[in-house]
């Protein structure tokens, strides 16, 4: 499924999985027609959970767990239930961050040290090698971070004084640095630029000062840097359009920007209608967008998250919406991709929502964890394999 995604193919995803969605038993409770059952009381209370290639949560106590596609054991055999990461000896927790398609997971402590575990032929641990860790390993350096992102095969993490450093492999320079190729420990992106925050997409990482300006490096190829080309960049280039945004999300090949008003802007591929204007390439519409657009809908978010090809969005009163990538990714009920921001079914009310690579989770004001889409690596966390177009409950151990 993972594969699939990345190769651009335009097949749906996981015919399998799709079937599977298609045979689950109705019930009058979930209004997907899927059964929905309760809330798992054994959970421990989630401060945020992440979707991407896999699933990673973490606790108010600052404990890590993970689920979903797993290439840290012998036959990658995924884990379709949360499983606790042992944390290093005297190590808290306190952000997660998971890869788009890799079997990667990185995590920030108290101290602002950054760990990373999982697949690592290409450096995308940061710990100076290629040698695949199943539990946290320092990142090389010895950086105090504020927060960190991961694409597909890079990572770049934000310094607490604003300083970006990137690591892993690029072949578009998304290490903002002019470089390209493999970086086995973090390399400092271009200086002169202090940023807020910063996310990571298909070989491509953005940037936010703090000024609320946009910048973003790497593949360029659908527009996704944002300029108005459709040119790749090893250094950091300004977004079009003059907006100033307060938050940024990166998917695959699309970036969106959260302004101050919560309005929604976003640019780049546009296939399964990622950017969320109404048009998408399924319907013969615009593949991609070179600057940003204005997402349909008049809706004001509170967050975004974005997924592979899937974006969603959490208004001031919780509600979740999705677009883009279907096949259940976007929660609504159904397999039919969105050009607009479609409501999560349920009813549920969202603190936060994080859309992964075909299928997505939210926390909900209960502090426990639901998660929708394709369920073929485990992703879902319910202790099955079976998919479901809206939310089910993960299911503790």
């Amino acid at each position: 499924m993972l594969r699939t995604l990345v190769s651009r193919s335009r097949v749906p995803i996981a015919i399998a999985a799709v079937a599977a969605l298609q045979a689950c038993s109705p019930s009058t409770t979930d209004l997907g027609g899927h059964t929905q059952p309760p809330p798992d009381t054994t959970s421990p209370p989630i401060a945020s959970v992440v979707a991407a290639a896999h699933t990673c949560a973490l606790t108010t106590a600052g404990a890590a767990y993970c689920w979903g596609y797993n290439a840290d054991v012998p036959g990658d055999v995924p884990v379709p239930r949360p499983t606790l990461i042992p944390a290093p000896a005297g190590v808290t927790f306190r952000s997660l961050s998971v890869s788009k398609v890799q079997d990667v997971t990185c995590a920030i402590a108290t101290d602002g040290a950054a760990y990373c575990w999982g697949v690592n032929s290409d450096g995308t641990l940061g710990d100076g090698t290629t040698a695949r860790h199943a539990a946290p390993m320092p990142v090389a350096g010895g950086l105090t971070f504020k927060s960190i992102a991961l694409g597909d095969v890079h990572a770049c993490g934000l310094t607490t004084d604003g300083a970006a450093y990137c690591w892993g492999f690029s072949a578009n320079g998304a290490f903002g640095d002019g470089s390209f190729g493999q970086h086995l420990v973090p390399v400092p992106a271009e200086s002169g630029l202090s940023f807020d925050s910063i996310v990571a997409g298909y070989d491509l990482t953005c940037g936010l000062t703090t000024a609320g300006a946009a910048y973003c490096w790497g593949l360029g190829n659908a527009g996704q840097l944002g300029d108005n080309s459709n040119r790749s960049s090893a250094l950091p280039v300004a977004v079009s359009g003059g907006l100033t945004f307060r938050s940024l999300v990166a998917g695959g090949r699309s970036v969106c920007g959260l302004t101050d008003g919560g309005k929604a802007y976003c640019w780049g591929d546009n296939f399964y209608g990622t950017v969320g204007d109404g048009t998408s390439g399924t319907e013969g519409g615009v593949q991609r967008r070179a600057a940003p657009v204005a997402v349909a809908g008049d809706l004001a978010f509170t967050s975004l998250s974005a997924g592979y090809e899937t974006m969603c969005g959490v208004t001031q009163s919780g509600a979740g919406y999705c677009w883009g990538y279907n096949a259940g990714a976007v929660g609504d009920g159904t397999l039919d991709h969105r050009s607009t921001p479609m409501p999560v079914a349920g009813g549920l009310t969202f603190r936060t929502i994080s859309s992964g690579t075909g299928y997505g989770c939210g926390v909900v004001t209960s502090s426990t964890v639901y998660c929708w889409g394709d369920n073929s690596g485990g992703g879902l966390g319910d202790g099955t394999f079976d998919s479901h177009p809206s939310p089910v409950p993960i299911r503790w151990p």
